[in-house]
């Protein structure tokens, strides 16, 4: 089913922060790229550092592929902030939000809102609740003092404009030798208005390999995809695998479907109920995994039935995570006299959501308005 296509004007219908950040503690990094044709690598979901340039549509995905730890900060007159006393603070990506630790701190960035260039992205930083428990932090010296913490760098209780910006290769690297680019240092700069200029350098995440057929950006974007099954997986009492449909998906009147496209700033995912549309960043990483941000969508009223599944669909895909694996579908014969024959790939490609439930997506061509 065709999806309509969402524009940068839609309301915002719901906009939940989610403060599960992944790690205490900040992870040292080993080593130390305007980005429409930039000399760093570029995004490929097979492999995703192996090119020499990367498009600005896949800036913020190429980037959630590596671990980065901040290493200068330049103030508005172009001159170093000193940093030494500071303690490691790191870089997490995310499809609509980033987040920064430093030791058990924690702040998250969401992007409220989309404007025009330079500074597309607008937002506040958010101190999140901190969820460790580790006595040996209770020494007062290892407190981060205020003049050294995160919120340092940033205009206090102040939203900001901000956006990213990809570095060339490290000046280190000779330019008349052969340049490794899985080993060349990868350095990216948050902007903030009016502020200050934060560089991070980036060495590539550890990902396992993924598994079942390729799965890039352009694949899913050549068709429509139509979900065919949803369950729910829990375990009882006795230990036991409890597989049940999840009915709100089933409804013949409000079949689900979702389309994906790239945008000059980013790629989308739009889910569909056949009422309102709507829009998502996400990101597909390396390893299949796949990452959905904050939805946006029209706000039609859809029934009470109808709403009730938009519901249900917008808050499993908003904020998630989910590894993806495609396969084929098995063959079929189709009579030499059938008048619905194409030579499109017929495919499977499952989604296993962090949360437990499994979804069967099938792909449709699309259709040429």
């Amino acid at each position: 089913m065709l999806l309509p296509t969402i524009k940068r004007s839609l309301t915002i219908i719901s906009l939940f922060v989610t403060m599960g950040l992944a790690s205490c503690q900040s992870a040292s990094i080993k080593s130390s790229q305007q980005t429409d044709t930039v000399h760093s690598p570029s995004i490929d979901t097979v492999n995703p550092t192996e090119k020499a340039v990367i498009k600005e549509a896949q800036l913020m995905q190429w980037s959630a592929h590596y671990d980065w730890q901040l290493a200068q900060v330049m103030n508005q007159n172009g001159k170093a902030v000193d940093i030494n006393d500071f303690a490691p603070i790191t870089l997490q990506v995310d499809p609509s939000s980033i987040s920064l630790h430093q030791g058990y701190e924690q702040y998250r960035m969401d992007f409220h809102a989309l404007s025009a260039p330079p500074y597309p992205y607008y937002s506040h930083l958010a101190k999140a609740p901190i969820n460790c428990h580790d006595d040996t932090n209770s020494d007062n010296k290892t407190a981060i003092k205020e003049d050294n913490s995160i919120q340092s760098l940033f205009a206090k209780y102040a939203p900001v404009r901000l956006n990213f910006e990809l570095l060339p290769y490290s000046d280190s690297i000779s330019g008349s030798a052969p340049v490794d680019t899985k080993a060349a240092p990868k350095r990216l700069v948050l902007n903030i208005e009016n502020g200050k200029r934060l560089v991070f350098t980036g060495v590539a995440k550890d990902l396992p390999a993924a598994t079942g057929l390729p799965i890039t950006n352009e694949l899913l974007e050549q068709y429509h995809w139509q979900l065919v099954s949803a369950v729910s997986n829990t375990y009882n009492d006795n230990g036991q695998l409890v597989r049940k449909p999840m009915g709100n998906f089933y409804h013949p009147d409000h079949p689900i479907s979702a389309s994906f496209e790239s945008w000059p700033d980013n790629q989308y995912a739009a889910f569909s109920s056949d009422c309102n549309g709507s829009r998502a960043p996400y990101f597909l990483l390396n390893n299949h995994i796949f990452k959905v941000g904050t939805i946006i969508s029209t706000v039609m009223g859809c029934g009470e039935t109808g709403n009730r599944i938009e519901s249900a669909l917008f808050d499993l895909m908003r904020d998630s995570s989910s590894q993806l694996t495609l396969s084929l579908k098995p063959s079929q014969p189709i009579s030499s006299t059938a008048n619905n024959q194409t030579n499109t790939p017929r495919y499977n490609l499952l989604q296993t959501m962090k949360t437990g439930e499994t979804l069967v997506w099938q792909n449709e061509a699309k259709k040429i308005p």
